[in-house]
């Protein structure tokens, strides 16, 4: 593989920030400005977000987006759609899938300074999902990842991927520039 190199456990998790929220409580919207300051920082920053999408004020499924390019593809509906799995109540596009790995594979020869994955949820800790790319990316030396997981699965995700309380930033308590200081300062 053309990846970066893998790093002992030790190091390894000091790398894996969790953003963490209620669901629908703005880890998205928080992901979307903490990439930007920390581009604005100079950082180069790649990955995805999963955008939700709302018919009615509720919320209708989500998009992924690739952060360096803006490209949007669908990846869930709360709508059957034919070729798509239904887990839980949404549909998911497995296409979504193969593209959003297919991001992050594309963007590590570059080595980037932050890879953001959003989001981690139930799938990834049942090993579906985005399960593949975050043991490939948790085994490697990209500087650092940002996870995005709801408050009620961060125990779980913690323990999965043995990631320090330390790293845990909780966006109804940390302002986006205090993530982008601490997040910043773990560069140096």
């Amino acid at each position: 593989m053309y990846f970066y190199r893998s790093m002992s456990n030790a190091a390894q998790q000091q790398n894996i920030f969790l953003i963490t929220g209620t669901i629908q409580g703005g880890k998205t919207s928080y992901l979307i400005e903490l990439a930007e300051l920390l581009r604005k920082r100079g950082l180069s920053v790649g990955g995805f977000l999963a955008p939700g999408t709302f018919e009615s004020g509720e919320r209708s499924g989500f998009k992924l987006k690739n952060i360096l390019s803006g490209v949007e593809i669908p990846m869930a509906s709360t709508k059957e759609t034919a070729g798509w799995f239904k887990y839980r109540r949404f549909w998911f596009n497995p296409d979504a899938f193969i593209q959003g790995m297919e991001w992050i594979r594309k963007i590590m020869p570059d080595e980037p300074q932050v890879v953001v994955i959003d989001e981690v949820g139930p799938m990834e800790l049942e090993g579906s999902g985005w399960s593949e790319i975050l043991e490939f990316l948790s085994s490697t030396s990209v500087p650092v990842q940002l996870w995005s997981v709801r408050e009620k699965l961060i125990e779980e995700v913690i323990q999965r991927w043995d990631i320090p309380d330390s790293r845990i930033i909780q966006i109804d308590e940390v302002e986006v520039n205090q993530a982008a200081r601490k997040i910043a300062e773990s560069l140096v």
